[in-house]
């Protein structure tokens, strides 16, 4: 189940930079003695745009950057009504020692936002210091001491929904639309007509979704490598398809350069010629070098497929056979049940997906099937159910967790809007950026 602390930690981060306040920072929001700047609100409302471009790839509209800038507003008009009840009944403050727990947190997060940019910027080739890092985490207002007032910030919203919604019955049907409206249907809008973005973001990056596409089954291969002799009488072929690789990509360049500078297609004609031929080439290439390959391998591995085969047919456990034969004894070709394979994968080699697809029902086994990643014996595992992710028992239980947190938090907003009427509120939107 993805993680709620994840998705928390997210929003502590888009606040964290608005905590570093300039002194003439103007106020944009008031509510009764509790202030809200515009360094504050400016930083929080660029991250949420930002955030909301990448996940939706695409720009937003003036429109949608108003309503940001309205929802920023009225969480900090929110969080101040909270402060001034939590006053009033004197529950504001920290012990020392609740201000020392927190202090670590705000430090441990730090560090591994630290040690998180760093090992992204070592991977470059620019040269950046550890002291940059912590020069730009500066420039961006993160620091502790800003995780720190964000962490209190977020106890006083635990402090208010304990104080002021302590009861509440949780039913079956409330936790099930809590569910499928805060998870299942946002994963479905996402991945449901987008694959290539399912693949990308759940199974490549290897993550969890709360919605499966229709088509995918569960594929376990037995992955042989090609025996040595194959490789080595290869070697001429290869090279030729290689060099055939590079005429392509030198001729598809000249086609641009020439629709780019030609007055008229014309020009473009005999580059196009030249790029064609260049990909008949290497599709020959390609084909002689696949069909020596195979010619040189069926015979070195017949033995070896024999007895896959056999034991297949005498009932031995897939794992087995894999733990035995295979160089792929990843965790999920084995104790995940095998890779899910759509139809229109993106992530397998055409000759894969074939054979993936020929396979009729669970328990049946593909022959030898040869790609630039070796030769693959695949294995029908089952059919992956589609549409929502089967919960298990801990997943529930957090579920229900959360869905009581979620409905005690709705009840919190029903009295922070009475809330409004008992303090001074003063906003002025005017002063945030465009």
């Amino acid at each position: 189940m993805k993680s709620v602390y994840c998705f928390l930690l997210m929003l502590l981060l888009a606040l964290c930079p608005a905590l570093a306040e300039a002194l003439d920072d103007p106020v944009v929001v008031r509510v009764g003695d509790v202030t809200f700047t515009k360094g504050r609100l400016q930083s929080a409302v660029d991250i949420d745009v930002t955030t909301s471009e990448i996940m939706s790839r695409e720009y937003l509209t003036d429109e949608e950057r108003q309503a940001k800038r309205d929802e920023a507003i009225q969480r900090c008009i929110q969080e101040g009504l909270i402060e001034m009840k939590l006053r009033d009944v004197g529950k504001n403050n920290f012990t020392d020692e609740e201000e020392e727990t927190l202090r670590a947190t705000a430090l441990s997060q730090y560090e591994a936002i630290w040690q998180g940019i760093w090992q992204q910027v070592k991977q470059s080739d620019q040269g950046f210091t550890e002291a940059q890092v912590t020069e730009f985490l500066q420039e961006q207002g993160y620091s502790s001491e800003a995780i720190f007032e964000a962490l209190k910030s977020n106890e006083r919203f635990h402090r208010a929904v304990e104080l002021f919604c302590p009861t509440l019955t949780l039913t079956e049907d409330m936790v099930e639309k809590y569910y499928e409206a805060q998870f299942l249907l946002p994963d479905r809008q996402r991945y449901e007509n987008d694959l290539e973005l399912y693949e990308q973001e759940i199974l490549a990056g290897n993550n969890e979704s709360f919605y499966t596409p229709e088509g995918y089954r569960a594929i376990q291969q037995v992955l042989l490598e090609y025996p040595e002799e194959v490789d080595s009488a290869l070697r001429n072929e290869n090279a030729r398809v290689n060099m055939a690789m590079q005429i392509v990509a030198e001729t598809a360049q000249k086609v641009s350069e020439a629709a780019l500078t030609g007055d008229s297609w014309d020009n473009v004609a005999g580059p196009r010629a030249d790029y064609e031929k260049a990909v008949k080439e290497l599709t020959a290439a390609k084909q002689a070098y696949n069909e020596k390959r195979e010619r040189l391998t069926m015979p070195l591995i017949r033995d070896t497929v024999e007895a896959i085969n056999a034991e297949i047919d005498a009932g031995i456990d897939i794992n087995t056979i894999i733990n035995r034969y295979s160089t792929d004894r990843n965790e999920q070709n084995l104790d995940k049940g095998g890779y899910p394979v759509h139809p229109d994968s993106k992530n397998w080699p055409p000759e894969f997906l074939e054979a993936a697809g020929k396979l009729e029902k669970p328990g049946d086994l593909s022959g030898p099937v040869l790609t630039d990643m070796g030769v693959h014996i695949l294995y029908y595992a089952a059919d992956i159910p589609a549409g929502s992710h089967e919960l298990t028992e801990e997943e529930r239980q957090l579920l229900n967790t959360s869905a009581l947190y979620y409905y005690q938090t709705q009840e919190l907003e029903k009295l922070l809007e009475d809330w409004m009427d008992e303090y001074e509120i003063e906003t002025h939107p005017e002063l945030l950026d465009d």
